[in-house]
């Protein structure tokens, strides 16, 4: 594998890289310090390229002139989202960032991320849900669900198969009006002797 070119006291627009992190997917990543105070971690490519040049507080600027829409609860959705992904310093950033976790390249405009929402069934009584955990907010990897539903599709709820599709064991519980302890003993006992877990020998 080639040596990443070390950028390492470079600077790229607002911003001034730190150190070396660790990489993702073989990319090279880079803590970097924005002029507005805050830290970042970027690939390399996008420093090189000039698609990065800030931690985002520059977009947030330019795209509430034409918005007016700082105090909205969506921005504040849409911040936080890139918050958890790029600033080491955000309070859950290891389960996010830290795991490379990332949020994608047409969502640094929030305007592009708003007219998604709106047209994907935002409203203010839900919150935005990754459908694959293991992957980082994009469109086809997102959507706008209930707090019920997002428990539900947390990386340590209980995947049932269930006619060739995976879902989770609360919902199973309720469908069928089971006693969701009972389930998950049973899940527990099945999943002790390797056996896959299906409907047929939770339920039946």
């Amino acid at each position: 594998m080639r040596t990443p070119i070390d950028l390492t006291g470079q600077k790229f627009g607002n911003l001034t890289v730190i150190t070396r992190d660790e990489s993702r997917k073989g990319r090279a990543y880079w803590i970097c310090k924005c002029e507005c105070g805050n830290t970042t971690i970027v690939p390399s490519c996008d420093l090189r390229s000039g698609h990065t040049q800030s931690c985002g507080c520059k977009c947030f600027e330019s795209h509430n002139a034409k918005h007016k829409m700082k105090h909205t609860r969506i921005y504040n959705i849409w911040c936080g989202m890139r918050k958890r992904c790029y600033d080491p310093n955000d309070k859950v950033y290891q389960r996010y960032g830290a795991k490379g976790i990332t949020v994608c390249h047409e969502w640094n405009n929030f305007l592009t991320f708003y007219k998604w929402s709106i047209d994907n069934g935002y409203t203010d009584e839900l919150t935005i849900d990754r459908i694959n955990n293991k992957k980082g907010y994009s469109p086809d990897n997102c959507r706008w669900s209930t707090h019920t539903e997002q428990n539900r599709n947390r990386c340590n709820t209980v995947m049932v198969h269930n006619n060739g599709k995976l879902e989770p064991l609360p919902k199973l519980c309720e469908d069928l009006n089971f006693p969701y302890r009972k389930a998950c003993q049973r899940a527990y006992r099945l999943r002790k002797k390797g056996i896959e877990l299906d409907i047929s020998n939770i339920f039946y």
